[in-house]
């Protein structure tokens, strides 16, 4: 992504360093053969006969033997103890400690460790210091005679007396505070480097987001603003440094402890438990590789599925060959689409997942349905609601309309409400359901589907004394003057009711601004004042109490007959007899 290719190029510059500093570190713990990378096979201990014998259990068993151990290193099993005096776990215990003992007296050369073969046994000796007697009863127990198992005894011993001391020796003290002194340096190095090249990159990334060139798009379409692309890399950054930090330090730790004699063992410890875990990681990754690539296949497939949908229904939004699919369906069809391909391909895709079928699992899929079930009952009835206002095409953005008593236009329809902006410049956020279940009026519906005009109307109601004629100039002349209101087609007058004492006169006018519709009925209102006025037409429901006679008659004056007089009150005088 080209965006964020300065950060790239840094990112390279450093690389070669990087790599150098891990090769330095590498050949140095490769020099050491206490660090090798080879999985180590089980070790075993080896008997007395010249077989070996898995060492699983340190302390060894009745059945192979028990293990005399010198500096942490078996040299033989004793499979046999002596009748009546020590059993054989107490008698690998006692050769030991006598071994032990020779080995820290450095007046005892390894050769001094010899075998006296006798006629029924072999008595092995360290000068003057007897350390075992191989008897009858071992002979029977390795099938071996008894001076061949002296003779392995002792050239086992005399190795580990070797090894014992030629690990402390000067030279080999001397070697491993070299290599523990230049281990150090190469850790302090990589760590500078380590932390100057992260501040580096963490200023790099800062400068960019300042400059408002760190954002991530992909093609034409914005993934990531630049300060979320800043906060992703920098903690990219620190997560690696963090990372290296912890894995040199893994390293570091067990080869310096693993160059002394007395943390060896510690160090060893820790290597081999770095190798198992890493030997299991690679065996459960490779062990899942087949599922791996089961569910990348599932990818590859649904991918190319929603793409065929989307072009299917795209095909479908040419309105001149599928005149039902309307064009505003395309894009909401598609997200529905799209989620129901994909929510088949989880489903399929699910078993190969890790993890399932376990506990946990069941439990969180159980836990989440449950909340779901209990929590969402508004949110789906919301959900479909707009799903079917979709479909049926009741508004779109920027439609003026009206809900219940809420009059504005469609700022936002999204999935589960649709928000609508008053002309007092409120923002009216209303659920879905609520929109359903309430009769939806859209005044833009007409302008935008068939280039037509919206009908305003408003009523006014004159005296029958006023000629219906003369009204219908006035309004429509009121009606003309008021901007945004058609010139055609033209507006024009109905009489709607004649009601007791007045004629109601409702005005219609055509408007091809619906969102402009309270501005335009004030100025109509205004303009229906002014033009009444000059017509000397006064605007009232007049209201009669009257008695018929000795009143004007309310037929215009036209209909009148010339010389009309308004007549008298008549009084009628009683005869006294009703």
């Amino acid at each position: 992504m080209t965006c964020i290719a300065s950060v790239g190029r840094a990112l390279g510059k450093t690389l070669g360093r990087w790599l150098a500093l891990a090769l330095a570190v590498a050949a140095l713990i490769v020099g050491f053969p206490s660090l090798a990378t080879e999985t180590p096979a089980p070790p075993t201990v080896p008997s007395l006969n010249g077989t070996s014998a898995p060492s699983d259990i340190p302390e060894g068993n009745k059945i192979d033997g028990f293990p005399v151990v010198l500096d942490g290193e078996s040299l033989f099993l004793v499979r046999e103890g002596v009748e009546g005096v020590t059993t054989a776990q107490e008698r690998a215990a006692i050769i030991s400690q006598r071994i032990t003992g020779i080995a820290s007296d450095p007046a005892i050369a390894p050769e001094a460790v010899q075998a006296d073969i006798g006629d029924d046994q072999s008595v092995v000796r360290a000068g003057e210091t007897v350390l075992f007697t191989v008897r009858e009863d071992d002979a029977k127990a390795y099938g071996q005679p008894h001076p061949e198992l002296a003779a392995t005894a002792v050239e086992r011993i005399q190795q580990g007396l070797i090894a014992y001391r030629e690990k402390r020796s000067l030279r080999r003290l001397g070697t491993s505070i070299l290599a523990a002194i230049l281990s150090t340096v190469a850790l302090v190095l990589f760590l500078k480097a380590l932390f100057l090249i992260s501040s580096k990159l963490l200023t790099r990334i800062q400068q960019q987001q300042q400059a408002g060139t760190l954002a991530m798009r992909f093609q034409s379409m914005q993934l990531l603003g630049s300060g979320a692309t800043s906060y992703l890399l920098s903690g990219l950054v620190r997560f690696g440094r963090l990372a290296l930090i912890l894995g040199v330090l893994y390293l570091y730790v067990p080869f310096v402890l693993s160059q002394f004699p007395a943390t060896e063992t510690v160090g060893d410890n820790l290597l081999q438990d770095t190798a198992y875990r890493l030997t299991l990681i690679i065996q459960a990754l490779v062990a899942y590789l087949p599922k791996l690539a089961t569910i990348a296949m599932i990818m590859v497939i649904t991918y190319y599925i929603v793409q065929f949908a989307k072009q299917v229904i795209i095909e479908l939004g040419r309105h001149d060959v599928y005149p039902w699919f309307y064009p505003e369906w395309i894009q909401p069809t598609i997200r529905l689409a799209t989620l129901l391909i994909a929510a088949t391909a989880l489903v399929m895709a699910g078993p190969y997942l890790p993890g399932f079928g376990s506990p946990a699992f069941q439990g969180v899929s159980l836990f989440v349905g449950a909340l779901l079930t209990l929590g969402s009952s508004s949110a789906v009835a919301n959900a479909l609601s707009g799903i079917i206002l979709i479909y049926t095409r009741a508004f779109q953005l920027g439609d003026f309309i009206r809900i219940d008593d809420i009059i504005g236009e469609v700022q936002e329809k999204s999935l589960f409400v649709t928000r609508v902006l008053t002309p007092k410049q409120e923002t009216v956020t209303i659920p879905n359901a609520s929109v359903l279940n309430h009769n939806v009026i859209n005044y833009s519906a007409i302008c935008r589907e068939s280039n037509g005009c919206l009908l305003l109307y408003t009523t006014i109601t004159l005296g029958y004394d006023l000629p219906w004629r003369k009204v219908h100039e006035a309004l429509v002349a009121a009606a003309q003057a008021t901007a945004h209101i058609a010139a055609e087609p033209r507006p024009f007058v109905l009489q709607t009711d004649l009601n007791d004492f007045n004629v109601s006169y409702q005005l219609n006018a055509y408007t091809s601004m619906p969102t402009k519709m309270p501005r335009i009925y004030s100025e109509l209102h205004q303009n229906i004042q002014d033009y009444c006025n000059q017509a000397d037409i006064e605007i009232l429901s007049p209201h009669f109490s009257a008695l018929r006679d000795g009143n004007h008659s309310t037929i215009p004056a036209d209909y009148l007959p010339e010389g009309y007089q308004s007549p008298g009150f008549v009084i009628q005088k009683s005869d006294g007899r009703g």
